[in-house]
């Protein structure tokens, strides 16, 4: 394990660099024996050996079109001129936006779902020899992923931190073969589909005037029965006939503000 991946370890700790695979090393000075037999015939090509690679670079090493092995150290390399190709990747962190994939949740609804990537390259031999576009792949294969998991939720759990973990772990085997770490795999948003959510807006509307009207008549009984009772307190006798009218005509005015007595309600029961 290199420094780098030491102080890494130090600098974030909540990530985990155990899927990190280092590339063997290789040999720069004498890769080939065409190689070493061509570098010594022509001496001043030496001139030209020494690369400079960077704290976030690797490289895979190739003699005459075969991986040989890879540079992983950042410095100075004596590297053999003759027949020596070096394909070098960046170590950086990138992010990578995947915007409204259309998937389906486990209630079978059809929902619009982002998300956001942080991943890494770590193999220059997965990267840039086993793999054409490892940015690319990954960018292919994140919204399989998406829609592989989202499968497995209901659409409230998909705004729970499960959905996360299984995102990273899944991307991550699709991943590894082309050398990529992923770090995080984040939701970012989460929606219905329009005509779902105009469907389920109209249901909510519905449902909501339904609580409405059963509180108001609710209400309404309640103040009929106390004010029924109240007047009875107060020394005021109903025969049954004006009682129930009386119940009537205060649910009607309760219920409709519009509503205009016309029956003469009797004070006193014969």
């Amino acid at each position: 394990m290199d420094h780098e991946m030491v102080a890494s370890r130090k600098l974030f700790p909540e990530e985990d660099f155990s899927g990190e695979e280092m590339d063997v090393d290789a040999n720069l000075c004498c890769p080939d024996a065409l190689s070493a037999i061509l570098s010594t015939v022509f001496c001043p090509s030496w001139l030209c050996s020494l690369k400079m690679f960077d704290q976030n670079e690797r490289a895979a090493v190739l003699v005459w079109g075969k991986y040989v092995g890879s540079i992983n150290d950042p410095g100075i390399h004596v590297v053999n001129p003759c027949g020596v190709e070096l394909r070098k990747i960046t170590t950086v962190r990138k992010t990578l936006d995947i915007r409204e994939v259309s998937v389906t949740d486990k209630d079978g609804n059809p929902i619009y779902i982002s998300g956001n990537i942080a991943y890494k390259i770590v193999s220059a031999k997965k990267a840039r020899v086993d793999t054409a576009e490892p940015d690319r792949y990954t960018s292919d294969q994140a919204p399989m992923v998406l829609r592989l998991v989202a499968a497995r939720f209901h659409y409230n759990e998909l705004r729970g931190d499960s959905p996360s973990k299984l995102l990273a772990d899944e991307l991550q085997k699709a991943v590894t073969s082309a050398g990529v770490q992923v770090i995080k795999f984040q939701l970012t948003d989460l929606k219905y589909d329009p005509q779902i959510a105009a469907a389920m807006l109209a249901r909510q509307q519905a449902v909501a005037q339904v609580d409405a009207k059963r509180a108001l008549v609710h209400g309404a009984a309640e103040t009929a029965s106390s004010t029924v009772t109240r007047l009875k307190q107060l020394g005021h006798n109903f025969s049954p006939d004006n009682e129930q009218r009386l119940i009537h005509d205060l649910l009607l005015k309760n219920l409709d503000p519009d509503y205009k007595a016309h029956a003469m309600v009797m004070a006193q029961g014969r």
